[in-house]
């Protein structure tokens, strides 16, 4: 493990760091007054004193990583054996300023708190700092008590002894140019290379980081070059007569890291030509196509239909229950897949080091057209694949399909393989037995509801104070945001709950259910977020029992900002999470990471109903309560 750079320490007080209190049970600003160099919690003099602090974080480096932030605040009411209060600590949503009164002052700090029961100075605002630089927004914080507990009293901003005004002393580590990137291999194939990495273990700061790769001939010459944010290139034109490496360089907004280098790679030619695989392949897919929107009725019409027909025919046989099952299962809710395509692009052929049979890497582009009820949504995807062939004389088989991250595998028949990060133990709690809070499903595994009476309304935003209308409409427009992990489902929804949905991060240990937060450990290496943050099942319990959310049952009470989870059969926790964003008469349609980016619910069970993990069970919530 690198070691860490030496914290930094910043202390905002005085003018920097706004402080005053204010009494909750007024209707209007001014209806009480207490002196300026006093800050107030609890019931005293007749009224209920909430405080609100707001920190100028200006001079924190923008990119910093905050590993913690502590708040000192000095008694005036008492100098020694006070008892410490321990206030609840609200993240406000909303501006607040003295011109309101105290009740708007809670209306803005909403219902549920960044943390409670913990003396204030225990307790970390690390998380709510980093909260603060990451989503470039800042209310500043509400302190608590409630009427019943011991009030006390502080010195404030303007208390004449300096060093007795509000503290609020960040330690973080200061920006610095990113490590090297891990594990760097180069795969050489007919003429051309894939080279792979892994993420350098310090960033150097909170921001995006950016991969500069080269090619290099053994004495150093460079023949290629790329650039871009995931940790995989792939080059061609190269010479199997000649040896090369991948050099990985790592950069940020500071500056970039060492160098890293794979070992030299000679490329081979692959018997028959790497050409031909490529043909094979977009045979395949193209045959596969048809079948899917029923151009072809079976996997055997559109093998013979190809003159390829015999390499992949047994592959797409294997499929054949599946996607016809998907088709007709759409055909009985109204819909169709009335279009289909697919590419390659960087596309290599080698030979496999495990079995020495050929194999073809590339990249996939595939769109996929659905109508339903008369209205066409189109929807792309992009992923890196590996095909497997055998070759005996003249005989050559497409034996596989996989993905290149986890090559060797064959490709899963259910999306429930591709969409889990942190997942918890085999005996953690499943879904409920009588699938309580469950979406209601029809006997065909779709789902049913009775439609509203015409003019009611079923979806207003009222009650939530989750944006749900942004939460959607970030889920919808940044499906193409970098995935950070191997499986990022969840990691994608908790972003359309963070930075469209504005849900507030919870502090505390990172495996309990009832924190959410992404990475702002600095002091635990590696980094970590909150498995409730990544992981499918754990983001659910988070939703369900500690916002808490609301079970939606009938399809046609979804709504836009809506979070579906899926229970595959067979499997003892929810697998997989998509934000809704759309419901048009019951057809819901959703965006995710692993799948389609962007589909239909109907789709989504459609292609895994005649799999062995079919989806067996649907929870939709709606989150609230985290204004």
């Amino acid at each position: 493990m690198p070691a860490l750079p030496a914290a930094q320490s910043l202390t905002i007080t005085g003018s920097a760091l706004a402080a005053v209190s204010a009494p909750t049970d007024c209707d209007a600003a001014g209806c009480a007054t207490l002196p300026a160099d006093q800050l107030r919690l609890g019931a005293t003099d007749g009224h209920l004193w909430a405080t609100h602090l707001k920190a100028d974080l200006g001079a924190l480096p923008k990119g910093a990583r905050v590993a913690s932030a502590k708040l000192a605040l000095t008694r005036s009411d008492c100098t020694t054996e006070c008892v410490a209060q321990k206030p609840d600590v609200y993240e406000l949503s909303s501006a607040w300023t003295t011109t309101q009164s105290g009740k708007d002052l809670l209306t803005a700090a909403g219902e549920e708190p960044y943390t409670s029961d913990t003396a204030v100075a225990e307790i970390d605002f690390g998380v709510l700092v980093q909260s603060w630089t990451d989503r470039g927004g800042n209310q500043g914080m509400a302190l608590t008590v409630p009427g019943t507990a011991a009030a006390g009293a502080y010195h404030s901003g303007a208390a004449a002894d300096a060093a007795k005004r509000p503290k609020l002393t960040i330690e973080y580590l200061p920006l610095t140019a990113p490590g090297a990137a891990g594990e760097v291999v180069a795969v050489p194939g007919d003429t051309g290379l894939v080279a792979t990495w892994n993420a350098p273990l310090d960033s150097g700061t909170t921001g995006d980081l950016t991969y500069v790769v080269k090619v290099e001939k053994s004495d150093g010459t460079v023949v290629g070059s790329w650039e871009g944010q995931t940790p995989r290139a792939v080059f061609g034109g190269l010479d199997n007569a000649t040896s090369y490496r991948v050099a990985v360089t790592v950069k940020n907004a500071i500056g970039s890291g060492p160098v890293s280098r794979s070992a030299l790679a000679r490329g081979a030619t692959v018997a028959g030509g790497a050409a031909r695989y490529k043909d094979y392949v977009q045979a395949y897919l193209n045959a596969r196509n048809k079948v899917v929107v029923g151009t072809s009725l079976t996997a055997a019409d559109a093998a013979a239909e190809s003159p390829y027909g015999a390499v992949f025919g047994d592959l797409l046989g294997t499929q054949e229950d599946s996607l016809v099952g998907a088709r007709e299962a759409l055909a009985t809710r109204n819909q169709s897949y009335v279009g289909a395509s697919s590419a390659l692009t960087e596309t290599v052929a080698g030979t496999d080091a495990a079995t020495g049979q050929p194999v073809l890497r590339a990249t996939v582009a595939e769109t996929m057209t659905i109508r339903i009820d008369g209205t066409d949504q189109v929807s792309e995807n992009q992923n890196a694949k590996r095909f497997l062939f055998s070759v005996s004389g003249d005989t050559v088989k497409l034996l596989s399909e996989s993905d290149d991250g986890q090559a060797g595998q064959t490709l899963s028949a259910t999306a429930a393989a591709a969409t889990q990060v942190m997942a918890t133990p085999a005996d953690a709690v499943g879904p409920p037995a009588d699938e309580t809070g469950a979406l209601a499903l029809g006997a065909d595994g779709f789902p049913s509801g009775e439609a509203p009476a015409a003019g009611v309304r079923t979806a207003s935003y009222a009650a939530s104070y989750i944006n749900g209308l942004g939460t959607g409409s970030w889920a919808y427009n940044n499906t193409g945001v970098k995935w950070e992990y191997k499986y990022d489902c969840t990691n994608f929804v908790s972003k359309a709950l963070y930075y469209g949905g504005g849900m507030k991060m919870r502090s505390g240990w990172y495996k309990r259910d009832d924190v959410w937060f992404k990475n702002p450990w600095w002091n635990s290496w590696p980094v970590k977020a909150s498995y409730t943050w990544s992981g499918a099942e754990n983001l659910r319990r988070h939703l369900a029992w500690h916002r808490p959310g609301s079970y939606i049952n009938n399809v046609y009470n979804i709504r836009k900002g809506d979070i579906l989870f899926f229970h595959y059969r067979g499997d003892s926790v929810y697998e997989h999470a998509a934000v809704v964003t759309a419901n048009y008469g019951g057809r819901i349609h959703m965006a995710q990471h692993g799948g389609p980016d962007h589909t239909t619910l109907d789709d989504a069970i459609a292609r895994n109903k005649r799999t062995s993990q079919p989806i067996a069970t649907i929870v939709a919530i709606r989150p609230t309560g985290a204004r």
